[in-house]
């Protein structure tokens, strides 16, 4: 079941409330009889073609005697900060804690005014913390999420340099072993060009010191 009406809506008035209707509103709720009924009964009391929620909105934010005009001052601002960092968007309960002032005006003048001054300062009007302090934080968290995979780049670089390097020192091994292989076969190669003849012509002294032997020296001098 949804909540009951204020009112029958067949033949209630809406818009703008004219000064004869402010009037007979004023009247009859300083009268006696106010304090005995509810806002449903006080349309037909009054003699207004209005609903009950339409009379309770236009006394408490207009008509009360008691209520403050004019902007909040510098002490009730610092009130409604203070009620606001403990209680958040609860106007109805802040406007509790101020005499004369209404929910709807101390919201206004909060979107207006009080949150712009507390921006200028440098603090968060929805948590009432520096703002310096949370950028710092954000920052911090950002660079914490990028610094793994900053570390995790360079790992991959430095593996692939050493495989790299692994890779050429391996490459270098195997041009130095050909390149020793192929200096000494070419060594061997030209050593043995090179002493082959000198060691053919070392048989014609041998052929020489035989025949010196036998001719100069004769068979008794042996």
């Amino acid at each position: 079941m949804g909540r009951r009406p204020c009112c029958d809506k067949l033949g209630v008035k809406k818009g703008p409330w004219t000064a004869e209707e402010d009037e007979k509103l004023v009247g009859f709720m300083m009268s006696e009889n106010s304090g005995h009924c509810s806002w449903r009964m006080v349309p037909k009391l009054a003699g207004l073609r209005r609903c009950g929620k339409s009379c309770r909105l236009r006394w408490t934010n207009y008509l009360r005697p008691d209520l403050k005009r004019g902007l909040l001052s510098e002490l009730e601002e610092q009130l409604v900060i203070d009620l606001h960092s403990r209680l958040g968007n609860r106007w109805s309960q802040i406007a509790a804690k101020l005499p004369g002032r209404t929910d709807n005006e101390i919201k206004n003048h909060w979107n207006t005014n009080i949150k712009k001054k507390l921006i200028k300062m440098g603090i968060d009007p929805i948590t009432h913390q520096p703002l310096i302090k949370q950028e710092s934080i954000k920052t911090t968290n950002s660079t914490e999420v990028e610094a793994p995979a900053e570390a995790q780049t360079s790992s991959s670089e430095n593996t692939c340099q050493v495989e790299n390097c692994s890779n050429s020192e391996n490459n270098s091994s195997d041009l130095l072993a050909s390149s020793i292989w192929e200096v000494g076969l070419q060594f061997e190669d030209a050593s043995y060009g090179k002493w082959a003849s000198p060691w053919d012509d070392s048989c014609d002294w041998l052929t020489d010191y035989q025949e010196l032997g036998t001719v100069d020296f004769g068979k008794d001098s042996l």
